[in-house]
């Protein structure tokens, strides 16, 4: 199984049963990019179900309908999110989907990334 992966808006890697998902710097992630996040992320981790850390610190923006996307099909074979953000305007916009989308299985916000790995573990 691969540990490491990277398309055009992300990058994944399963590092002590976590999988950590990166969005690279300032993509602007629409429907089309939700489709293929999703996608890649499957097929990465070989449909086999995981607590899932992304870092969303340096995604420009994100359209209505990719948020829906993600909160719906985004959450396929996963257990537990942390989104994790450095920038405040980024968490803020985790905030926003969570509210808004409802995510069904855990999820929460976080600016420390310690923190984040230790809420994920639970779902190990």
């Amino acid at each position: 199984m691969l540990t490491n992966y990277e398309n055009d808006f992300a990058s994944y890697e399963l590092k002590d049963s976590l999988l950590y998902i990166s969005y690279k710097e300032g993509r602007y992630i629409d429907y089309d990019a939700a489709t293929i996040i999703v996608e890649d992320r499957l097929r990465f981790q070989s449909y086999k179900s995981y607590a899932i850390l992304c870092d969303v610190s340096l995604v420009q923006d994100i359209s209505a309908d990719a948020r829906e996307y993600l909160a719906d099909y985004g959450y396929s074979m996963v257990k537990a999110v942390a989104l994790y953000s450095s920038a405040h305007t980024l968490r803020t916009l985790s905030n926003y989907f969570v509210a808004i989308n409802k995510p069904k299985i855990p999820t929460n916000i976080f600016d420390n990334l310690t923190e984040a790995e230790t809420f994920l573990k639970k779902y190990i």
